[in-house]
């Protein structure tokens, strides 16, 4: 599953949490980058090749919310899918997740198979997001232009 066009970044508070979900994602291929808060999450270099975020629920200067703005303010992370890792409680929390725009929920502690899942799902659409991207085909446009 290697990828070396492909980051990963890791976003808790807990050191250990950040190190069992690594050490997960290393064991797929992947070489992620780990951060412990919102702030840090801003501060990383803008990298287009950014694709998924593994995120707590909370972080010690805020919430998932809070590294969705982060990512999302930047263009070169728009298409990064951010995965919370969450117990939530209802059914209802899980919909306003997703409301937010997150990617999907997987419980904490985190399962491998949970996270290689997300790795699996988060790479499929990304893929299929890029063959959606329209190509010209000028020698179509010009016959249907006549010209």
């Amino acid at each position: 599953m290697k990828n070396s066009t492909w980051e990963v970044v890791v976003v808790s508070s807990s050191l250990e949490n950040r190190q069992d979900v690594a050490g997960m994602l290393e064991r797929l291929g992947l070489d992620p980058i780990c951060v412990s808060s919102v702030n840090q999450c801003r501060e990383l270099p803008n990298r287009e090749d950014v694709g998924l975020v593994f995120c707590d629920r909370h972080v010690k200067d805020g919430d998932y919310r809070d590294v969705l703005t982060a990512m999302g303010a930047s263009a070169a992370y728009k298409s990064a899918k951010v995965v919370v890792m969450a117990d939530l409680a209802s059914p209802v929390e899980y919909q306003q997740a997703k409301l937010h725009g997150v990617f999907d929920v997987i419980s904490s502690p985190c399962r491998a198979t949970d996270i290689e899942w997300m790795v699996i799902q988060a790479k499929r659409n990304h893929r299929q997001a890029k063959e959606l991207v329209p190509t010209r085909n000028l020698s179509l446009l010009w016959r249907a232009a006549g010209a």
